[in-house]
């Protein structure tokens, strides 16, 4: 599928924060649907580090997504979500691989993500990458993942 990568805009706040909550709040243990303080500080946290979309085109709505931040040497995949209909179809690991680069060309040494107990399937597709498991952090329920960049 030929998909073009794009930095977030204001206009893609709706379809992300769609996005986000159709594909990655029913996988979270710790945020649910109705926790609208916390989704309502989603455009904030939006604007701190990268977004990148995948699209269509340059204007069609987001098919996927990605948000990171860098600093210390430390890339930090916040989120990558992408749309039910198009799992499997690469743009996940496109998304990464942008991210990944974009991380070593600012001097980033090692990659870092977080994953909910439960989601089995991002776990296997993290550890394709070449990321492993870290630890387990009970408070969040959540498995850290790493991978030397």
């Amino acid at each position: 599928m030929q998909v073009i990568m794009r930095r977030y805009t204001t206009a893609d706040k709706t379809a992300v924060l769609q996005l986000i909550r159709a594909e990655l709040v029913p996988l979270s243990n710790t945020v649910h649907s109705l926790d609208g303080k916390l989704l309502r500080l989603l455009p904030r946290r939006l604007k701190q580090g990268v977004t990148l979309i995948a699209g269509r085109t340059r204007s069609s709505p987001p098919l996927a997504f990605i948000h990171y931040m860098t600093g210390n040497k430390l890339l930090f995949i916040d989120m990558l979500v992408v749309h039910s209909r198009y799992q499997g179809k690469q743009l996940g690991t496109q998304l990464m691989c942008a991210a990944e680069a974009d991380g070593r060309a600012r001097g980033c040494s090692r990659a870092l993500l977080f994953v909910d107990k439960g989601n089995d399937g991002a776990v296997r597709f993290y550890n394709r990458l070449g990321y492993t498991l870290a630890r387990y952090d009970q408070a969040l329920q959540c498995y850290e993942l790493g991978k030397p960049l």
